[in-house]
């Protein structure tokens, strides 16, 4: 994520290359050039995640190609050496995705309380079928615009939160695509920076 400085626009893109210096290639979809957001030498702030953690650091565009083209590439040179400012691997945060329960041959519509890469905590309005230890299935409906994502989890611990009005059964992947698990820590990753921006 690039948000230009002061707080302003923010930008979702890849990291392409980090190379010696602390220069950074991403391919990030581009503003239009008239909104000139992203030109040379403007002060950005990059957020990133990598496989220990969630990763800040200053600095400015070096330059800006492609820009007649939905995606293009930009170099940023930061500042310094980015700093970890998450360490678990896998952020857990507050998100209410709809969800499809499969254990046992049956069906259960369900709702996330909290999400992250390594698992998932699910609200119910009645007793859930599964117990703790239990394996089941999951199709969980991320806000990117692609199909629902499918994996198989194993219940941690099934609880009773409101007197007997809502259950929570917190769970861990057992079975997920790498590619659908990234696609869960890039939206916790949106998460977390909305939380961060000032208001």
């Amino acid at each position: 994520m690039v948000e230009v400085l002061p707080a302003g626009e923010s930008y979702a893109g890849e990291v392409r290359e980090i190379a010696e210096g602390h220069v950074m290639t991403l391919a990030l979809p581009l503003p239009r050039q008239e909104d000139g957001a992203l030109a040379p030498d403007v002060g950005i702030r990059m957020t990133f995640v990598r496989k220990d953690g969630l990763y800040e650091e200053e600095g400015s565009v070096r330059d800006v190609s492609g820009e007649r083209t939905p995606e293009g590439l930009v170099v940023i040179q930061m500042n310094g050496e980015p700093l970890r400012t998450q360490r678990r691997d896998f952020v857990r945060r507050d998100a209410s995705l709809n969800a499809e329960m499969d254990w046992n041959g049956a069906r259960t519509r369900c709702v996330t309380k909290d999400v992250s890469g390594g698992g998932i905590s699910l609200l119910f309005g009645e007793i859930p079928s599964v117990d703790e230890g239990n394996d089941f299935g999951i199709s969980l409906n991320i806000p990117d615009g692609r199909l629902p994502i499918k994996a198989q989890c194993r219940a941690k611990y099934v609880r009773e939160i409101l007197r007997g009005s809502r259950w929570l059964a917190g769970s861990q992947f057992l079975q997920i695509a790498e590619e659908d698990r990234q696609r869960i820590v890039r939206f916790v990753f949106r998460l977390e920076l909305a939380q961060r921006r000032p208001r």
